[in-house]
C-alpha cells in the first residue's frame, strides 16, 4: 500500500531570453513559445567535463540564431519520411516485416487518417472522433483545418497497455498541454527507459532494471516519467 502525500512544487514563474532580455510570465500566452535548452557537458566536452549548459530564448531569437538550421515539420510529417529515416531519427534499427501480414511494416511512428483508423476498427469515422475526444485515442490536428486529425497507428497494436495510454492522455488534457507535445515525448529516447521510447514501453518493452517490479510499480514509474515531462513543457 502506498500512502501519498501533497507537497509544495517548485515551478517555472517567469523566463527572460538570455539574447534579447524579454521577459515573459506564465500566465501570458508567449510563455509556451519560449525555448528552454539544458543539458550536462559529457567527457572531453569544449564546455567542459560535467558542466551544467544552459539557454534561453524567445522565438524571434531562436529563429535569428538557429533559423538557418532548424527543421520546422508538421506533428505528422515524420509519416512522409522514408522508412530508414525514421528508424535513423529516434535511433533505431530497421523494422521487420509482419510475418502474418507481409505487405505491412512493424511502425509504431506511423499516423493514420480517420478514414484509415475508422476501416483498422471497423466503424465509422465519427465513432473514432467520439472515441478520441473521450480520451481514448490520441490525435493530432492541423494549424490549417481543425477538421484534418491523424491517429498515432500505435494506438492499434493488440500490445497496447490502453489502461495506461488513457491515464496519459487524461493527464495531458488536464494540464492542458497539447497532445502534440504528447507525442513528441511519446517517440523520443527516455533514459529512464534505457534508451526505449514510451512508445515501445506501452507497447511491452521493458528494460532489464524493471524485471523485479510488479506491473503497478511499473506504471507508477512510467507515469512519474509523464508527470516531469508535462511539468516541463507546461511550465
Amino acid at each position: 500500500m502506498q500512502l501519498k502525500g501533497i507537497e509544495a512544487v517548485s515551478v517555472v514563474d517567469q523566463i527572460r531570453c538570455d539574447r534579447c532580455d524579454k521577459e515573459v510570465h506564465r500566465t501570458e500566452s508567449d510563455f509556451e513559445q519560449m525555448t528552454s535548452i539544458g543539458f550536462d557537458a559529457g567527457y572531453g566536452s569544449i564546455f567542459g567535463d560535467g558542466n551544467r549548459v544552459e539557454i534561453d530564448l524567445c522565438e524571434p531569437c531562436l529563429r535569428a540564431t538557429l533559423g538557418t538550421w532548424l527543421r520546422v515539420l508538421a506533428p505528422w510529417s515524420i509519416d512522409q519520411m522514408p522508412l530508414w529515416q525514421v528508424w535513423t531519427a529516434v535511433g533505431r534499427p530497421l523494422p521487420i516485416m509482419d510475418s502474418q501480414n507481409p505487405g505491412r511494416f512493424m511502425h509504431p511512428y506511423r499516423v493514420l487518417t480517420v478514414q484509415e483508423m475508422a476501416d483498422h476498427l471497423k466503424c465509422s469515422p465519427e465513432a473514432v472522433y467520439e472515441r478520441a475526444h473521450a480520451g481514448e485515442f490520441i490525435f493530432l490536428s492541423s494549424p490549417d483545418r481543425v477538421d484534418d486529425q491523424r491517429y498515432p497507428a500505435f494506438q492499434l497494436d493488440e500490445r497496447l497497455d490502453k489502461s495506461l495510454l488513457k491515464q496519459i492522455i487524461q493527464k495531458y488534457l488536464e494540464a492542458d498541454v497539447s497532445s502534440t507535445l504528447l507525442w513528441s515525448f511519446l517517440r523520443s529516447p527516455q533514459k529512464i527507459y534505457a534508451g526505449l521510447t514510451a512508445i515501445e514501453m506501452l507497447l511491452g518493452g521493458m528494460p532489464p532494471q524493471y524485471d523485479t517490479l510488479t506491473p503497478e510499480e511499473r506504471a507508477d514509474i512510467f507515469l512519474d516519467v509523464v508527470d516531469e515531462e508535462i511539468s516541463r513543457v507546461r511550465w
